[in-house]
């Protein structure tokens, strides 16, 4: 019986002078490795737009200070708990110092990854507007946005209990993602 050398491989037997020669003249002159073409990169996968699902008409409740509003099929007790703050928020959005522009932008895609993500409950700060002259603006921006284009994505909404912001925060419970 044989040893086996290490690794449990057998080892290949030496080519011989002659054997290499014949080989050489059987395949030609060797290639180098220059005469290979460059194979090009893949195309860029073709960018996903996320497409808002349409537009709902969600039932609006306040006094101009504290708001809520509530698409059909929501009861007035789920808006109770959200205005309460007994849902959980589980992730937040802070929008201080953002222009209405930039605000707009901002909201739309952290809500479409929240709901893509399979969040139920986010807040949204916005701030109360103390230092700008017009009032509240991004409080403004955002409630238009929210009851606007992005209601499709939006089960109730609620201004955010004082622990969590009050007047200057909305809650926001997204419609499960579909």
């Amino acid at each position: 019986m044989k040893a086996k050398p290490s690794g449990g491989r057998t080892k290949r037997p030496a080519v011989t002078p002659e054997e290499q020669a014949m080989f050489l003249s059987a395949i030609g002159k060797p290639l180098d490795g220059r005469d290979r073409l460059p194979v090009p990169p893949p195309p860029p996968a073709p960018l996903r737009v996320p497409v808002l699902p349409q537009a709902v008409s969600l039932t609006v409740e306040g006094d101009g200070q504290r708001y809520g509003a509530r698409a059909p099929g929501v009861s007035r007790a789920q808006l109770a708990e959200l205005r309460n703050g007994n849902v959980h928020a589980e992730e937040t959005l802070d929008l201080h110092g953002s222009t209405t522009a930039h605000a707009a932008s901002a909201l739309r895609d952290f809500l479409l990854k929240s709901n893509r993500l399979g969040r139920r409950c986010v807040l949204v700060v916005h701030g109360k507007g103390l230092h700008s002259e017009q009032g509240a603006p991004l409080r403004e921006t955002v409630l238009g946005e929210l009851l606007g284009e992005l209601s499709g994505l939006v089960h109730a909404l609620s201004t955010a209990s004082p622990a969590d912001g009050g007047e200057g925060a909305t809650y926001i419970m997204l419609r499960g993602s579909r």
